[in-house]
Formats: C-alpha cells, sequence, structure tokens
C-alpha cells in the first residue's frame, strides 16, 4: 500500500500538463454595412488584403451630396454680410458723434441724436445676425459634409478582407452588407477542458500553443476568460485565451494543441 499514495501524487498533477484539442479563432469578424442607402459607386476591396480602420472600402453615389457641399462651403466662406454689417455700424456710429456735437453746440436737436443713437443700435443688432448666419453656414457646411461622409464605407477595425459582398452599380440597402473583415490580431485561443483540472487554470495563467501543420510553431497565450458553467454532458468547461499575432503572420481558423502548467 506504501506504493500507492506517491502513485497517485504523481499523476494527479500531471492532468495539467496534458495537451489538449484547441482551435485558433479571430479576435473578431465583422460585417460591414453602409449607414446609408444608395447605389455603389466604386468599390476598393480585394479578398484576403489586409485592411486599416478608416480604409475606404467601397462609396456610394454622391453627385447631389457634393453639389450641395459646394455650395454649403462657399456661403460658409462668404464675409460679405458682416462687411456690410460692419460698415453700416461704421458709419451709424459717425451720425452720432456728429449729432452729439451738434446738440453740445446747440445747433441739432435730441431728437435727431435720439433718431441716430437708434439708428447705431439697429446696425449693432444687424451686424450680430451678420455673425449669427455667418456661423450658422459653418454649422450647415459640417452637417453636409457629415451627410457626405456617410455615403463612404470605411473599414472600422484593422483586419483581413474575408468577402466582398457587393459590387460597382448594385444598391446597397441599410441592412444590407457590404464586406466581411476579420480581425487577427490578437488571435483568440478556444479550447474545452475536463472539468477535474477546473481549480488549476486561472486568469492571466499562460499557454502553450502548438498549432496543426503545415502551420506549426510554439506560441504562448494568456487565458482571459473561463466559463463558470460547465457543458455536464462531455464534463468539460471553456477557456479562452489571447495571443498576440504581430503582422498577422499566423492565419485563423487553425486546429492546435495546448499545455497549460509548463510556463
Amino acid at each position: 500500500m506504501r506504493y500507492v499514495l506517491p502513485l497517485i501524487l504523481l499523476t494527479t498533477p500531471a492532468l495539467a500538463q496534458e495537451s489538449h484539442d484547441c482551435v485558433i479563432e479571430p479576435f473578431i469578424v465583422l460585417e460591414v454595412g453602409s449607414a446609408v442607402e444608395g447605389l455603389i459607386d466604386t468599390v476598393n476591396m480585394t479578398r484576403g488584403a489586409e485592411v486599416q480602420k478608416g480604409d475606404i472600402l467601397a462609396v456610394l453615389e454622391s453627385t447631389v451630396e457634393r453639389e450641395t457641399l459646394d455650395q454649403a462651403e462657399a456661403r460658409a466662406r462668404s464675409t460679405i454680410g458682416v462687411q456690410l454689417a460692419q460698415g453700416r455700424l461704421e458709419l451709424a456710429q459717425k451720425d452720432v458723434e456728429r449729432a452729439r456735437e451738434l446738440v453740445h453746440r446747440n445747433v441739432g436737436t435730441q431728437s435727431d441724436l435720439e433718431l441716430a443713437e437708434a439708428n447705431f443700435n439697429q446696425a449693432g443688432l444687424e451686424l450680430a445676425q451678420a455673425r449669427e448666419v455667418a456661423q450658422l453656414n459653418q454649422f450647415e457646411r459640417d452637417r453636409t459634409a457629415a451627410i457626405l461622409n456617410r455615403r463612404t464605407v470605411r473599414s472600422p477595425i484593422d483586419g483581413i478582407l474575408l468577402r466582398r459582398l457587393i459590387g460597382p452599380g448594385e444598391y446597397v440597402y441599410s441592412q444590407a452588407h457590404i464586406a466581411q473583415i476579420a480581425q487577427i490580431d490578437p488571435l483568440y485561443i478556444d479550447v474545452f477542458l475536463p472539468t477535474q483540472i477546473y481549480d488549476s487554470i486561472e486568469l492571466g495563467q499562460i499557454g502553450t500553443v502548438r498549432p496543426a501543420p503545415p502551420i506549426g510553431g510554439v506560441y504562448q497565450a494568456t487565458v482571459t476568460a473561463i466559463d463558470k458553467v460547465f457543458d455536464a454532458a462531455s464534463d468539460t468547461f471553456g477557456v479562452r485565451l489571447e495571443m498576440p499575432n504581430q503582422d498577422n503572420i499566423l492565419p485563423a481558423g487553425v486546429d492546435c494543441k495546448i499545455e497549460f502548467g509548463g510556463s
């Protein structure tokens, strides 16, 4: 009996050293759509191409929107209204000064001075209104530019273009998808482990990942999620790890083996 106990102590912790089947998955897969409906004008997408966040994927036909923006920019640049109002205010101010001088010399009347002051106040209000109109024109230009920008579909992430779902001349609806993009830096490693080693797995733990041929190699991944609900049918629980993939060297969708407790 004294040889049974050492045998049990050696085999129990070794469970955490076993290799387990796993799958290398993309960090996220997105189906990109358009914020507005319209006819596709140009498409800048090639299957398998790497895209950066903000890259243009497609542009909707935007002739009317561009002309509207040109008009809004012209109004926003114009300063004529403010200049005219400023000129009237300066003239009204001179009229007030002249009327005050005449009253001081007992040549002009008080009513003439009051009229000049009223005109001056009116000119000040007209200048304030002209400046407000100029500011509103700038807001309108920005709003029109935003409307035009919504007709350009950009990549929301860095990733790989998996599929192009629409082409030039096709009509895109608000619920239609234009492209499918996968982010593969970092990568996710999904693995189901036997419940008897649940206590030996913890967040932040390092796992050694070995992708299946022809990829091969040895990589390190970090545990980021541990399921709190077991699968009673298979007596397993799920674990997700995160693995850096700089420059998108490793592909996703690859089977792998993973070991814990060796790092």
